[in-house]
């Protein structure tokens, strides 16, 4: 678990004086057929509203009178890429859990900011929060925080451990998840394991609060398993409790395939003496046929950027995921949008790389889920895999 996280608060500290609400002036003649309530009032709901709203982490965005007054300040946000909170470098991988905005997107909010922020006269369409109720259904297993998690004043943002006890007989096959916080508006991310195994589990955020796996794919969950929740809480300044559920949901028979964790990190981390930016590599061979579902970075201090490559047996190479700015107060897994499949001998690495002045030694984890591949599954974003002779 990355304890960095209570570097930040100075830094989310700068964010909120950056973004005091800096409205567009009423002055300004509408030049722009973009209006709040029918194409940017879709935009915030599908990629702002699950953090700004009332009772969220942040100020509201749900209505053109929330939303005006902040307007020169969003543009500010988005052409610095610090919102939506998106670190990947579009055009290396594809994920479904992906916040980032299109170049389509930002144009109609740059158009609509810097033409006049008109509001429309039709009735923008009501928002539907999902946070009240199971997305899936109702779970198979429901589990409480007991006790709850205490999160005290004034500490900075950062990690908190949960464990839940699944207080199962027998072993069953975990085929999605549903993460309640008590308390949405404090809960940045939480990142789920098995406590006695280390299998990971996948990730919740405000954007991605659910977990399913893919068809014909299970995590093999022990008897009286129990699951450790790693919970990024928000700096508050009164004491808050937060007694989380989670919801479980199960195959009705064992998967062909088992979802299995893997953690590359570098064999020796860097010095705090280095005179210029670390670059650390981490890298592991593929003993089979493999599709990877999703992935997980995770940097120490100073940690600056990362690159994962897969590296094929006939010399081909692919970028699955790079993040040019990686953000200790925004960490996320980066769910594919479908499993990339790669063969037997392929290499995957990752490149990390650190700022020169740290406080302490150069570190990053990656971790990755992944499964043995069905035969002929080879349609990945490498396209479709050559025949091997002799097969």
């Amino acid at each position: 678990m990355n304890k960095s996280l209570v570097t930040v608060a100075a830094g989310y500290a700068m964010a909120v004086g950056l973004l005091w609400p800096r409205e567009a002036s009423p002055h300004i003649p509408v030049t722009t057929t973009v209006l709040f309530n029918r194409e940017i009032v879709t935009l915030f709901q599908s990629k702002c509203l699950q953090c700004h709203i009332t009772g969220g982490m942040a100020m509201s965005l749900a209505t053109y009178e929330e939303a005006r007054p902040w307007a020169v300040a969003i543009k500010e946000e988005i052409l610095d890429r610090r919102m939506p909170p998106w670190p990947a470098e579009r055009g290396y991988g594809e994920f479904a859990n992906d916040l980032g905005l299109t170049t389509r997107e930002r144009d109609f909010l740059l158009s609509w900011i810097d033409g006049g922020a008109p509001k429309g006269d039709s009735e923008p369409p009501a928002y539907m929060d999902h946070s009240t109720h199971w997305m899936l259904g109702t779970p198979d297993v429901l589990l409480t925080a007991e006790p709850a998690a205490i999160v005290e004043p004034g500490r900075p943002v950062g990690f908190k451990r949960i464990i839940m006890d699944t207080a199962m007989t027998q072993e069953r096959w975990l085929r999605a998840f549903d993460y309640k916080p008590a308390n949405p508006g404090i809960v940045r991310a939480a990142f789920f394991t098995l406590l006695e195994s280390g299998q990971y589990l996948g990730a919740w955020t405000p954007w991605r609060t659910t977990m399913q796996i893919p068809d014909d794919v299970g995590i093999r969950i022990p008897s009286r398993a129990r699951i450790a929740i790693d919970v990024v809480y928000q700096s508050v300044s009164e004491l808050v409790v937060d007694a989380p559920r989670l919801g479980l949901y199960f195959a009705a028979a064992r998967p062909a395939h088992e979802l299995a964790t893997t953690v590359l990190k570098p064999q020796q981390p860097a010095s705090t003496t280095d005179a210029f930016a670390p670059r650390l590599t981490a890298n592991i061979v593929l003993p089979s046929d493999t599709s990877i579902v999703e992935m997980r970075p995770d940097m120490g201090p100073g940690g600056r950027s990362i690159e994962v490559k897969a590296k094929r047996p006939d010399g081909s190479s692919q970028v699955l995921l790079w993040i040019r700015n990686f953000r200790q107060e925004w960490q996320t897994s980066y769910v594919f949008q479908r499993p990339v499949t790669l063969p037997k001998g392929s290499i995957v690495q990752a490149i990390a790389y650190f700022d020169s002045v740290r406080r302490s030694p150069a570190q990053f984890t990656l971790t990755f889920s992944s499964h043995e591949a069905a035969p002929g599954s080879f349609t990945s974003a490498f396209g479709p895999r050559p025949p091997v002779p002799g097969r």
